[in-house]
């Protein structure tokens, strides 16, 4: 029966051709549509996921990662004190404008970490390039990443400019720390931070912190959770909650998915439509086979073999042209982000959706009368 649909398919090279080119179309929609709304979402997330932290304490209400407010250092004192806490660290974070080569300004995320002498800080600029990561505890050092250079027209360490009126310098360079909303990021210690960012009296957006070992987190963050206007979350919490942000809040995730189902939508429509005009092309054979006393069940796994072939195929060439699509959009500063787990679904799905493409030829031959193939 296999070879037969596959004699059956290759028979009309130009109609086989067109299911093989519907297939992929879908399967490459699929891919880069959901690709690159993980490419999204890792983005959102990418400071969170990249600390070491146990813990990340916010101002109770915060809804936004990057848009959150911040208070005052006294609070960070309160939540460093909390018993099971064995470091705590500040970050600021908050918006500035960048002064460029040209004399115009640019919006930019600015981070603020602690740079402690002699301790791994709980977050800190990574995948560093160029430069020394070191220098950051320095006045105005500040760390950027060389995706950001057509924006900020910065190409090399040791660039000097200007953040909100002071100083800066460009101590390194990473690869690949993008921010969700656009804005450059710019991390930069947190005093340095703090004369970029005149927000008050020593702000704190966030407070990162590290358990001892042993205690129990869920009791470490009820006692954080009992200060005034706090709120803890642990790291995979604190990230899910940013990605859940973008993507329902923002309506992200419905725009790419929906380009995705329409993806599969062409490829169903296609496969079925070729099936479908290929089973009445050949409905007198398909009827010969019947009255030599082939079963139903054999002719419907002649046509499924067809639409498995054409799963294969396209599937195959999708991938391909993902893969590629991938390439072009890196070049855009976009993440298409194709794991072995997208690709694997994405394959159940193409499996799928060519099945039930053909359903309407399966009803077509089931019904056929054999008697009727030596009429007229």
């Amino acid at each position: 029966m296999w070879t037969l649909a596959r004699k059956l398919l290759f028979h009309d090279r130009l109609r086989f051709a067109v299911a093989i080119a519907g297939v992929s179309v879908s399967v490459m929609l699929v891919l880069v549509q959901v690709g690159l709304y993980f490419g999204f979402m890792d983005t959102a997330s990418s400071i969170i996921d990249a600390s070491h932290a146990d813990l990340w304490v916010g101002k109770k209400g915060n809804e936004s990662f990057e848009f959150a407010t911040p208070f005052d250092e006294r609070t960070f004192f309160k939540v460093a004190s909390v018993p099971g806490v064995r470091r705590a660290e500040r970050v600021l974070m908050n918006f500035a404008q960048f002064k460029l080569a040209d004399g115009g300004d640019l919006g930019v995320q600015v981070v603020g970490v602690e740079t402690t002498p002699g301790h791994k800080p709980l977050l800190a600029p990574w995948n560093v390039i160029d430069g020394d990561p070191s220098r950051l505890s320095e006045p105005g050092a500040i760390v950027l990443d060389k995706s950001e250079y057509p924006k900020l027209k910065i190409d090399r360490v040791g660039h000097q400019t200007e953040i909100s009126g002071v100083h800066a310098e460009v101590v390194a360079l990473t690869n690949g720390i993008r921010s969700f909303t656009t804005s450059p990021i710019v991390f930069a210690d947190l005093k340095t931070a703090r004369s970029y960012l005149p927000l008050g009296l020593d702000p704190v957006t966030y407070v990162l912190v590290e358990l001892e070992p042993g205690v129990d987190t869920n009791v470490v963050k009820a006692r954080i959770d009992a200060l005034p206007h706090l709120k803890s979350y642990t790291t995979p919490e604190m990230s899910e909650r940013t990605r859940s942000y973008w993507s329902s809040r923002t309506g992200v995730g419905a725009g790419f998915f929906t380009t995705a189902v329409l993806g599969v939508i062409v490829g169903f429509v296609v496969v079925g439509q070729i099936l479908y005009s290929g089973t009445l092309q050949y409905l007198k054979e398909y009827g010969t086979l019947k009255a030599m006393g082939a079963r139903n069940s054999a002719i419907v796994r002649v046509i499924l073999s067809q639409a498995m072939i054409s799963a294969a195929l396209g599937f195959v060439v999708g991938g391909i042209l993902a893969v590629g699509m991938k390439k072009a959009m890196a070049g855009a500063n976009l993440t298409v982000a194709l794991s072995p787990q997208l690709y694997a679904a994405t394959a159940v799905v193409t499996v799928v959706m060519c099945s039930f493409a053909a359903l309407l030829s399966i009803v077509k031959v089931l019904r056929l009368d054999p008697a009727s193939v030596f009429k007229g």
